[in-house]
């Protein structure tokens, strides 16, 4: 039985919540300015919807026997989401979706709405549902969620959806959904721990939240005495909880979990392995920079981010070179 959209919705899955969220966010521009709707589709989905939404109004309309004097239109289209917060898509499932939609009148179309981590949705993924869409006369898209949230970000909205736009932003962020966690640099107060971090190319913190709980990034900041010595690569986070059990908190490398707690047990067995919950930073690819906290006095908390869009990152050798000489204040 299907549901109506809510603002208070009470999905207990994470994946029928984030489609609640995003169908929200369509319904409030809807509602708003159906214009505002049929833009964000059509840049989603093609000029096959331009126009599509909302009624038209026209006069003096031949038909086959008959000019009516006027007439009040809506062209008839659907549009069919599967949403996955990885990118994991059921072929079969995609394929069980077409099935109805071939006997619908209109403009039919399956979008699948997903995290396409590593890159955007790769065709050739997609090449025998695109291939079975276009026999039954249905438009496939493969949507990411980056790519969403881009389509809603119309220039002349009002404020109240800026706004909700915004949040919803937010959201995807912390669900790790979006890839700007690729442009962090993750600044943590090394002063203690640094000669251990700088050789053995890990960081070990308690596994616990508030200070200690990370927002994923792709490049780790070595600080002490008001400045960035060292920025890397993070490899991966895993807390191991006990010396048995384990979780992989995130990772930005594509290696299996259990290799990546092997490293994460073997380099924290040079340092210190006698304390557990542990959360362990597995770094990589370690370079010198100076990156200065020019105002007064030292970080106020254990850890900083920075946002590096801005200076289109290759690597961490290239953002070690393009920090060195700047300050937190003028980057």
């Amino acid at each position: 039985m299907s549901k109506n959209i809510r603002l208070f919705s009470n999905y207990v899955q994470r994946e029928n919540q984030t489609t609640n969220y995003c169908l929200l966010i369509l319904k409030l521009l809807y509602e708003e300015n159906p214009k505002f709707l049929s833009e964000v589709l059509s840049t989603l989905l093609g000029e096959r919807l331009s126009g599509a939404v909302g009624v038209k109004f026209s006069q003096q309309n031949r038909g086959k026997k008959s000019v009516p004097d006027g007439k009040i239109s809506q062209e008839a289209f659907s549009i069919v989401i599967e949403t996955k917060r990885d990118n994991r898509f059921n072929l079969e499932q995609l394929s069980r979706h077409l099935e109805p939609m071939k006997e619908e009148a209109g403009i039919q179309v399956l979008m699948a709405l997903g995290n396409f981590e590593w890159e955007e949705p790769n065709p050739e993924a997609f090449q025998d549902i695109d291939r079975l869409a276009e026999e039954m006369g249905v438009a496939f898209a493969a949507v990411s969620f980056e790519q969403f949230l881009q389509a809603l970000k119309l220039s002349y909205l009002p404020k109240n959806l800026v706004d909700a736009i915004a949040d919803l932003e937010e959201y995807m962020n912390e669900e790790n959904l979006l890839p700007s966690w690729k442009y962090h640099l993750d600044v943590v107060n090394c002063r203690v721990s640094f000669d251990d971090v700088l050789q053995h190319q890990i960081y070990v913190c308690p596994a616990t939240d508030g200070s200690y709980n990370h927002r994923r990034s792709l490049y780790f900041g070595m600080y002490r005495n008001k400045r960035v010595e060292q920025v890397g690569k993070i490899e991966a986070v895993v807390d191991l909880e006990s010396e048995e059990t384990f979780s992989i908190k995130w990772k930005n490398i594509e290696k299996s979990d259990l290799e990546l707690v092997e490293m994460a047990r073997s380099r924290r067995s040079q340092i210190d392995d006698s304390w557990y919950p542990a959360r362990v930073f597995i770094l990589a690819d370690l370079h010198s920079t100076d990156f200065v906290k020019a105002s007064p006095g030292g970080m106020q908390s254990s850890k900083q981010y920075f946002d590096i869009s801005q200076l289109n990152i290759m690597n961490a050798e290239d953002l070690a070179r393009k920090l060195t000489g700047k300050s937190w204040e003028n980057y």
